[in-house]
């Protein structure tokens, strides 16, 4: 059975499918043909998907705009929140991704739970290309000339100013378009401002704005029916929402999709996301704390070969970085879209090409380094680090896949291997002092880490990945994080009080505090998930998740002044 198109009122269509028809079968030339004729297009008889489903169906259409929750925005009624769009309030017309860097093509909605008829909740969408055919040369000439400026303050996923002009042109369709956001007087207000025009003028286009906005010939205000999927041109429409009863169910789900950007600054772009920039900060203790600890002064951390390990080490985190993102680009979908985009845009060919140029160059300096400074157990080091990277999610060892080995497998390759190449550089082998620094060191940082792996539980199990938090489920993995982030403090802080004290104890203190402030935000996470179901227990510790990063900084930072004030008392003596 062919799809049946029925017309929606003054534009838009329902498309009709086949019952068992899939999202991710329907045929993206007709969807993307059905969008340019008709600017929204209901789809209606399709199965309900959950959210990686509708991210990946999505991507049929063209990349996926990611945010800081991944690509699938969840809208729907939040307690307690700072943003009218998670009200039960109107939301005034706008255009999805005016504060962030790309402007969507296609709005993609899916419609989990609706409210009842006739208590509101309509999405309103305006065709701006009719408003601009209904619109006086004369209208059409003042808004030509109109540029109007947007604040916010970020309180959500957007933010920011940023300036538009009024009359734009459709990127693909190549007709003009009007480009108009109304004022937000709600929560997290948007203040609109006119540019070029003195303010009376402002004024008067803003009126008229509104007011060919608001025309019921260009305007389709789409009720919700629960399992509707609705495909929209952003590029074309404003939309924006009727408000709806308090507390009366309205659940959409949305996933913006961009315009493939083949620009060499977006390449570039790719190529330095898939490197993992977000957790240098993070790694370069791990590179100075093992310095500090074995150093004879500081004219030692100035010579080359202590710059070429630097080099070395950020190669080897590179390439198990760039595995890990190719090798997880399906999974990353989701919930980090930046990633698999930057892999998909970057293609196979090329990130191959970067893991193989980083991986021969990190052999290099390996092999030099081990040759100048005769320390030959270096060369078979950056070799096997490279391999033992990669295959932390690559097969046959997948070692990011081995249940609780996962963790011997994290803790060495981040931190006690790379500790104890670095530390290689000023002395001929790691002493047993170091190694158990870097291990507590590790441990430590590792608890707090196990609540974004356990942030991952359902798309691991989902895609078979046996990791350390599929074994001992939600509460368990928490549980064991705890202990890791006490154990491990505490075995890096009596190492470094062994070796600098007493001095050291001033530099050990802020680390004794901001181990002790993790645990109790573990153990508040702890007894949250007693009461709750599985499901709960990980909606719990997925809402936690973007505390880690910072977190892991925190701890990361506070062991390296711990290490430089051991550095000092050593070197002061």
């Amino acid at each position: 059975m062919k799809p049946t198109l029925v017309p929606l009122q003054p534009f838009g269509a329902r498309v009709e499918v086949a019952p068992g028809t899939r999202l991710e079968d329907l045929d993206v030339a007709s969807l993307k043909a059905w969008v340019d004729e008709h600017r929204v297009v209901q789809l209606r008889g399709v199965p309900a998907v959950p959210p990686h489903v509708l991210a990946s169906a999505s991507r049929r259409l063209g990349p996926l705009q990611p945010w800081s929750f991944g690509a699938v925005h969840e809208l729907r009624q939040v307690a307690k929140t700072s943003n009218y769009l998670y009200t039960e309030h109107a939301v005034p017309l706008h255009w999805d991704g005016a504060f962030a860097d790309a402007v969507p093509h296609w709005l993609v909605f899916q419609c989990v739970s609706a409210p009842p008829e006739g208590t509101g909740g309509e999405t309103v969408f305006v065709d701006t290309v009719r408003v601009l055919a209904r619109a006086t040369p004369e209208q059409r000439r003042g808004w030509g000339e109109a540029r109007f400026r947007y604040t916010t303050e970020k309180k959500a996923h957007y933010g920011g100013t940023f300036v538009s002009e009024v009359v734009t042109r459709h990127p693909t369709l190549g007709v003009d378009v009007l480009r108009y956001a109304e004022p937000v007087l709600d929560l997290n207000p948007v203040s609109v401002e006119s540019l070029d025009l003195v303010p009376a003028e402002g004024e008067r286009v803003m009126s008229e704005l509104q007011a060919a906005l608001a025309a019921p010939e260009v305007t389709l205000a789409l009720p919700w029916r629960e399992g509707d999927y609705v495909i929209a041109d952003n590029h074309a429409l404003l939309h924006g929402r009727r408000a709806f009863v308090d507390g009366e169910p309205r659940h959409l789900r949305r996933v913006n999709v961009l315009d493939p950007d083949r620009r060499l600054r977006a390449f570039l772009r790719a190529a330095w996301r898939v490197r993992r920039p977000e957790f240098f900060r993070a790694e370069l203790p791990i590179l100075l704390i093992p310095a500090l600890l074995v150093a004879d002064g500081p004219s030692s951390l100035w010579r080359l070969a202590f710059a070429e390990a630097a080099l070395l080490f950020f190669l080897l985190f590179n390439v198990g970085d760039m595995v890990n993102c190719w090798l997880d680009r399906e999974v990353d979908l989701h919930r980090k879209t930046h990633l698999a985009e930057a892999v998909t845009l970057l293609g196979r060919g090329s990130l191959v090409v970067q893991i193989f140029i980083s991986a021969i160059v990190a052999a290099l300096l390996a092999a030099h380094l081990g040759l100048t400074l005769g320390r030959p157990w270096m060369v078979p080091a950056g070799v096997v680090g490279s391999i033992l990277g990669a295959s932390y999610t690559a097969r046959p060892l997948r070692l990011k896949s081995r249940g609780v080995l996962q963790l011997a497998a994290y803790i060495g390759l981040l931190f006690v291997g790379p500790m104890a190449m670095v530390a290689g550089v000023f002395s001929a082998r790691p002493s047993a002092a170091l190694l158990l620094a870097a291990l507590g060191f590790g441990v430590m940082q590792t608890g707090v880490l196990l609540v974004n792996t356990a942030e991952d539980l359902d798309e691991d199990e989902r895609e078979g990945i046996r990791t350390v938090a599929v074994v001992l489920r939600a509460r368990g993995t928490i549980r064991l994080a705890r202990g890791l982030v006490v154990g491990g403090a505490m075995t890096f802080v009596a190492v470094l009080a062994a070796a600098c004290w007493p001095l050291v104890a001033l530099g050990l203190l802020p680390l004794v505090a901001v181990a002790g402030w993790n645990e109790r935000w573990l153990a508040r996470l702890d007894r949250e998930m007693q009461a709750r179901d599985e499901a709960g227990r990980r909606a719990a510790i997925r809402a936690q998740g973007k505390h880690v990063p910072r977190r892991v900084e925190l701890g990361a930072w506070l062991a390296l002044l711990a290490a430089t004030v051991c550095f000092a008392a050593r070197t002061l003596r």
